[in-house]
Parts: C-alpha cells; structure tokens; sequence
C-alpha cells in the first residue's frame, strides 16, 4: 500500500514519539515528545496531528497542540502547529504538503508556529500564514532600585487573579511557567515568563504571557530591575507585539526567524507563547 496522511489517533502515540526522538531530535527524550499528544490542558482533544502511514509504520507527523482560550469574551481555538517531519525517503512525493494541508483544514481555527525552521518559511507563507512577530525588545537592569512590588509565589499569586488567569497557572502547574504578579500604583499585571541560560550564559527572561501590554511598556525597565539577578549577566525579553507603546529603557531589536500565524480572528496581540511546544519540549524561545 502507498503512504498516506491521516489523522494521529492515541495509538500512533509511542511510534511518533520513536520516530521524532529518533530521527527529528534525538536530543529530546521521547518522553517529552510524548506530551505533543498527552498535554492535560484539553481532555477531549479533536486533533492530535497528521501522521504518514506506510503499510502500518509511522514514517511522518505534524503536531497539532489545541488550547481553547477566552478572548475577549469569548472562546478562541488555537492550534499550535509543531514538529513537522518527513522521512528522508518519502520526501519528493507530495506527502509534507499533504501532511500541512490537512492540518489546516479547519477555516475557524487560529494556527501559529513559535519556532518555524527558516527554511520552511515559504512553505508556511505560501499556505497562508503571515509574520505574526518580526522583533523584540530587551531589558537589562538599570542600576536602579525596584520600583516594583512582586509576588513569585503561585498559590499567592492564585488567589490574587480572575478565573481567566487562574486557568493559564492551574493548566501550566509543572511545565516550567515562572510566573510574576508586578504591581505599582494599585494597578497588578500577570506576566508567564521561560527563564533560560542562553548565549554565554546569560539568564534570560523570556516573556510567555503578559495580562496588561501597556502595563509592560511603562514598567519593562522596573520589572527588569526587580527580577534580573545583580551579580550575573541577564536580560528580559518581549516579543514585539507584547508592548504597547514605548518602552523606556527597553532596546528593539529583529527578531532571526519571525513567528508565524493564520487567523480568521485575532490580532497578533491577541496571540502569547502558553500551551504550546515551547512548554511540551521545554524549548528556547529564539
């Protein structure tokens, strides 16, 4: 029987999770690959990706990570587009179009991809998706004091937030999410961040999620002051779309590779970096 793509079922699942830490990313622990189809967010979950099937063996994937989120009033499904392989020998065939084109199939849903491969970005544009982010802004410490209250502690900072924000941490419980509640002047914002070592070392604080974009373009600099360590290089970093206004302090920059989206809906402010294979993978933000 020839190859063809159909739709990953909870059985396909230890066979892509062998066949993406085997020949994708053996750097990743299959387990981990494992939660691209296991994640606890969403109990029913529609889609789980496309898979290639060939005569039984898995030889394909595209992952499809849902999260259903409250926008505006309203409920949004978004699709985390992750972990596109193809083996070698099936490539030439038509089969990682097939693969993309099917995952797309839904016209209601909003479709991103945090980490595209730059040789892949004309596939995703030429399927519809648009340049969701194209730069960053960087913080590092002033020198000044705090001018920032913080709570870093989950359970305090649960019981300080509206059940919308209350989900993002109960859903994120053990993912890796450091979360920060920052006020000043009696006004509070929820920030997610990935707190990484990137470069030479350089503990980076990259932004998830923000409650409040003008919050963060009025503060950037002072929430910089309150979380980086002194002693150490370190730097926190917002996608571009995540600060509304100027950014005092705050120094834009291109982002390498821009993140990708396609939305009948939403606005690229509308659109974070939760439930996705950034957490799944515990991967760095480019």
């Amino acid at each position: 029987m020839d190859p063809f793509v159909r739709p990953a079922t909870p059985d396909d699942l230890d066979a892509v999770a062998a066949l993406l830490h085997g020949k994708m990313d053996p750097k990743i622990p299959a387990e981990r690959w494992r939660r691209l189809m296991s994640y606890g967010w969403l109990a029913d979950k529609p889609d789980l990706g496309r898979v290639v099937d060939w005569n039984g063996r898995i030889c394909g994937f595209v992952g499809m990570v849902l999260s259903d989120r409250s926008i505006d009033g309203r409920t949004e499904r978004i699709v985390d587009v992750s972990s596109w392989y193809l083996e070698k020998e099936l490539r030439g065939r038509g089969l990682g179009a097939g693969l993309m084109q099917s995952v797309l199939a839904d016209p209601t849903r909003t479709y991103c991809t945090m980490t595209p491969s730059p040789l892949r970005m004309h596939i995703f544009r030429g399927v519809g998706f648009e340049v969701l982010d194209d730069r960053r802004v960087t913080w590092t410490r002033s020198g000044a004091a705090p001018a920032l209250a913080v709570q870093r502690e989950v359970a305090a900072i649960r019981d300080a937030v509206g059940p919308v924000e209350r989900r993002l941490l109960d859903d994120h419980a053990g993912l890796g999410v450091a979360w920060v509640l920052a006020s000043h002047d009696g006004a509070h914002c929820l920030f997610g961040f990935s707190v990484v070592r990137k470069g030479e070392g350089v503990e980076t604080w990259d932004l998830l999620y923000t409650g409040d974009r003008g919050f963060l373009a009025r503060h950037g600099q002072a929430l910089a002051d309150s979380l980086l360590p002194a002693a150490a290089p370190a730097a926190l970093v917002a996608d571009g779309r995540f600060v509304d206004g100027a950014s005092p302090g705050g120094v834009a920059e291109p982002l390498g590779t821009p993140r990708l989206y396609r939305s009948p809906r939403l606005a690229p402010h509308q659109i974070d970096h939760l439930y996705n294979e950034l957490q799944l993978l515990e991967l760095k933000l480019g």
